[in-house]
């Protein structure tokens, strides 16, 4: 998968950048990976059994958040209009699992515009870290109903308490 950090986070993505990406529909189901891409289209391969492959215009493209590219139709419409039992042909499109795959050898003359739009999946305002909860709630002995700060009294006293063994 593509992570963003490992590159310039100032450099825009292109579409082979993204592939091994998943892609959402926009009733927010996962649909796949991103398989193979051109000038025209994105192909998704879902599953490893089953396979599927939609080929799906770049014009339906809604953007990139950064984690997932979403597409603008549901997933109805996914398998009803644009699902296909042919693999991509490398001839005509950059293909993931292609002996030859490297972005370097990518036309420099491809490069439709990705759009990049905000996350829809936002940390909520009331999520503690586990380290908070830690500290500001007491975690029980379920055996004992003693209560510990940390998990490491806990495990402690489990130890000491409830793990004799009586002969």
């Amino acid at each position: 998968m593509m992570k963003m950090s490992t590159k310039d986070s100032s450099k825009v993505p292109r579409f082979v950048d993204l592939i091994n990406e998943s892609v959402h529909t926009s009733d927010d189901n996962d649909i796949g990976d991103i398989e193979a891409v051109n000038n025209n289209f994105i192909v998704i391969k879902r599953g490893f059994v089953n396979v599927h492959y939609y080929y799906i215009p770049i014009s339906l493209v809604e953007g990139w958040d950064g984690k997932v590219l979403w597409i603008k139709i549901n997933e109805a419409e996914v398998e009803k209009k644009y699902e296909r039992k042919n693999e991509p042909d490398p001839y005509r499109y950059y293909v993931r699992d292609y002996p030859y795959y490297t972005p370097d050898y990518y036309p420099v003359s491809y490069n439709p515009i990705l759009p990049i739009i905000p996350s829809r999946y936002f940390i909520p305002a009331s999520y503690t870290s586990a380290k908070e909860k830690e500290t500001s709630t007491p975690i029980q002995c379920d055996l004992c109903i003693k209560d510990f700060t940390t998990e490491d009294e806990l495990s402690n006293h489990i130890l000491k308490e409830h793990s004799e063994t009586s002969i």
